[in-house]
């Protein structure tokens, strides 16, 4: 019931994980249940996520990372009501892997909501602990999310995907001022967004789609961990 009820609230865009097995297969697309964190910064009204797919960076990516060749990750998620209903918010983070001759590292540019930065690294681990392992993406703020109630993460993971386009559209979207949140029902932005989440995209070397489990965030205070 939860997979069909989660996969539900995007029934015009996603598979449910019971059908299309075989059509997922031949897409290279497969549909999980994962595990993730939401937290909630009671001082700031934020809503965070934290996940990991290292999984998705299989043997044949890790290869041609070593191989030297460019490599784009993409993470896309909308923030659901556990019990249905209409997006609440949206989030993205992406990371573009260049292996660098000269300095005999790999150079990793993240952007994220707010957040645009560079990273070097020597190794593949490096590579994924950067790239793979999200710990408190921005998903959300008091606006857009209710206080104390379940939600859920509906998302797509995808391994170079075809189209500056579609990258330029995401890094446009997640180069905004911090102060902005992140796109929500109203913005100009958010419609562009689902569309990009929902609309299929078969062209990238590899896509998972996934749903979290129903959480109700962890809260927590910024101001005392800053402390």
């Amino acid at each position: 019931m939860l997979r069909a009820a989660a996969f539900g609230v995007l029934a015009a865009g996603l598979v449910p994980l019971s059908a299309g097995s075989a059509h997922a297969q031949e897409e290279g697309i497969r549909e999980t249940i994962r595990e993730a964190l939401l937290e909630w910064d009671a001082d700031r009204e934020r809503l965070y996520l934290g996940i990991s797919f290292r999984d998705v960076i299989d043997q044949r990516i890790q290869e041609k990372l070593r191989r030297g060749l460019p490599t784009t990750i993409v993470l896309t998620a909308i923030v659901h009501r556990a019990t249905g209903g209409d997006a609440l918010s949206t989030t993205a983070h992406s990371c573009k892997v260049t292996w660098h001759v000269w300095e005999e590292a790999y150079r990793v540019e993240i952007a994220s909501p707010g957040v645009s930065q560079v990273r070097w690294t020597t190794t593949i681990e490096g590579v994924l602990r950067r790239c793979a392992e999200i710990h408190r993406l921005l998903a959300g703020d008091g606006t857009q999310i209710p206080r104390g109630v379940a939600l859920l993460v509906i998302g797509k993971i995808q391994v170079n995907p075809i189209g500056p386009e579609l990258l330029q559209k995401i890094q446009r979207w997640v180069m905004r001022p911090a102060s902005t949140g992140t796109a929500a029902p109203g913005d100009a932005l958010f419609s562009t967004f689902t569309g990009l989440f929902l609309q299929r995209i078969g062209d990238a070397e590899r896509e998972v789609k996934f749903v979290t489990r129903p959480l109700v965030p962890q809260v927590f205070h910024s101001r005392s961990e800053s402390r």
